[in-house]
């Protein structure tokens, strides 16, 4: 009784594990895009959670610089890829800005009593922040990287990036705008793909001086006595 009740055990395991493979397996194939709700309404509804993702995307992957990125304007929205942790890409809709052509993709950030981020797509470029940015059938690979200066982001936004409430009487902030810049990420620049320089600033880094072979970075030195 105990062997046959152990062999359907691992029969249903078996059976549900592979319906889980062929279900990431089509989601592979079929790579369908997020809903495309515009942001006004997901916030005017709260929407947020019930706005469908998606996973992996399909396009052409673009790997030559793009020396102009104006064409982004006439779409009203992107499509962002980002990396779970959990090995399955986590696809939303975004807004995609451009401003002196750089990428700029902004996150409205409402819930402020839960910190930073607050969604999910968010939280896995704080992790991770390597992206796919498909714009019509193409996919650009692309790097995020948070504006941290205020007066940076609202001179790019045109006002102020933090959100404001009166209720009651008392003046509340209740959301930010973020912006994260978005820098193309496998292109060829000048013959070879663009890489740091300089490793020394790491943590038992090497460096490179400039004519020859990596060299040790020095090791910190303990403080003089007082």
């Amino acid at each position: 009784m105990g062997t046959g009740a152990g062999r359907l055990v691992k029969r249903g395991a078996l059976a549900v594990l592979a319906v889980v493979v062929v279900a990431l397996v089509i989601l592979r194939i079929a790579a369908p895009e997020p809903a495309n709700v515009s942001g006004r309404v997901v916030v005017e509804h709260g929407l947020n959670i019930f706005v469908r993702p998606a996973f992996w995307q399909r396009g052409e992957v673009v790997t030559t610089p793009v020396r102009d990125w104006s064409f982004l304007k006439k779409f009203s929205s992107v499509v962002l890829e980002t990396r779970s942790p959990w090995f399955i890409p986590h696809s939303v809709r975004v807004g995609a800005r451009v401003f002196d052509n750089k990428v700029y993709i902004p996150s409205a950030q409402y819930r402020m009593e839960k910190g930073f981020p607050d969604r999910l797509w968010t939280s896995n470029v704080w992790r991770d922040p390597r992206v796919r940015m498909k714009a019509g059938d193409k996919i650009y690979e692309m790097t995020l990287v948070l504006v941290t200066d205020k007066a940076e982001a609202e001179a790019l936004w045109g006002r102020n990036m933090e959100y404001w409430t009166d209720e009651g009487g008392q003046e509340r902030l209740v959301g930010y705008q973020h912006l994260y810049r978005a820098f193309q990420s496998n292109v060829v620049e000048n013959g070879e793909f663009t890489k740091p320089r300089d490793f020394s600033g790491l943590p038992g880094a090497r460096r490179r001086p400039a004519g020859g072979t990596d060299v040790a970075a020095p090791a910190p030195q303990p403080a003089p006595a007082p």
